[in-house]
């Protein structure tokens, strides 16, 4: 059996495993991140967390045959090159994570943003496993995605495809970060979702979230929570979420027509509160043609879809 070593970096933490074939985890390591001390510090805690992973593993090293790396912001997949920072990491941009990797590990090495990672995760081993055309989104402190058509992902003529979370969404609403405004992230992600509970907490609106945490302390998950146990506030705030998503999916399922919507990250928890309403959206707005066989699913790897993606990719692309 083939096997390979996959890598997961965040901003918080890094995790390495080597992978199966058929997508079980065979070994686990993670350290923290300590993104705020620079790129050389984060490259040094990936090889240790995959010297880890290996150690841990007991295979045989004959029997790895390659390196996946998954990483936050925008990548050249060709070359393994960061082409933009990533959040929270100093110094990022321009290093050949590539060849630094294999010079260090020497294997074959993979670099892909954390996004389509995750999507090719879900691909291959998760909830879309079986479809052609995939959507994949990731609600979490942001709003990512990537799109597979055909098995391929698309990562675009400068490798910035799957940027789902800024279509812009209202054309004067606020100012995303990014530059845009009215970007699906100011509506949808965590901190979007948080915000807007914690405004009407403080406006005296009678909610159960207000009994969970004090208003600054609100975040997406408690107002899931609410949620779930009945508070009406908690489920509009969610479906208002889920219904600018929706508006927004309708446009991608009819310029791609994928059989596959898959939701994931941690706002994704609140489980049908939000996946209703951006199914009904997508139902609503997109063109009949377009949805008679798309089916809208929450991820199923949970946070182990960055792992499996990077692993598939290593399988697929390295041939022994």
């Amino acid at each position: 059996m083939r096997f390979a070593l996959a890598i997961d970096l965040g901003g918080t933490k890094v995790s390495s495993s080597v992978v199966s074939e058929d997508g079980s985890i065979v070994s686990y390591s993670t350290r923290p991140t300590d993104a705020q001390k620079g790129g050389d510090w984060v490259l040094n805690r990936i090889k240790e967390v995959a010297a880890e992973a290996l150690e841990s593993s007991k295979v045989a090293p004959k029997q790895i045959i390659g390196v996946g790396l998954g990483t936050p912001g925008v990548v050249d997949a060709e070359k393994g090159i960061m082409l933009s920072e990533a959040v929270n990491i100093p110094n990022w941009k321009g290093r050949n994570l590539k060849k630094e990797l294999e010079q260090v590990l020497g294997l074959p090495t993979l670099i892909d943003n954390d996004a389509n990672a995750a999507g090719f995760g879900e691909y291959v081993f998760g909830a879309g496993k079986g479809s052609k055309n995939l959507v994949f989104v990731t609600l979490g402190t942001g709003v990512g995605g990537a799109v597979i058509l055909n098995g391929e992902i698309v990562r675009g003529a400068s490798f910035v495809a799957g940027e789902l979370g800024h279509i812009s969404i209202d054309p004067n609403g606020p100012k995303c970060g990014c530059g845009n405004y009215g970007c699906v992230e100011l509506f949808a992600s965590g901190p979007a979702i948080a915000q807007k509970a914690r405004e009407y907490v403080l406006r005296g609106v009678e909610t159960k979230i207000s009994k969970i945490v004090p208003p600054e302390e609100i975040t997406a998950e408690h107002v899931a929570k609410a949620a779930q146990e009945g508070d009406l506030l908690a489920q509009s705030i969610l479906a208002e979420a889920g219904k600018i998503l929706g508006v927004a999916l309708s446009g991608i399922v009819n310029l791609l027509n994928p059989d596959c919507i898959v939701i994931g990250g941690g706002v994704a928890q609140a489980g049908d509160w939000i996946l209703e309403p951006v199914r009904w959206e997508i139902k609503r707005r997109a063109l009949p043609d377009a949805t008679k066989v798309l089916r809208v699913v929450p991820a199923a790897l949970g946070t182990n879809a960055g792992i499996l993606g990077t692993a598939a990719l290593v399988f697929r692309a390295v041939q022994t």
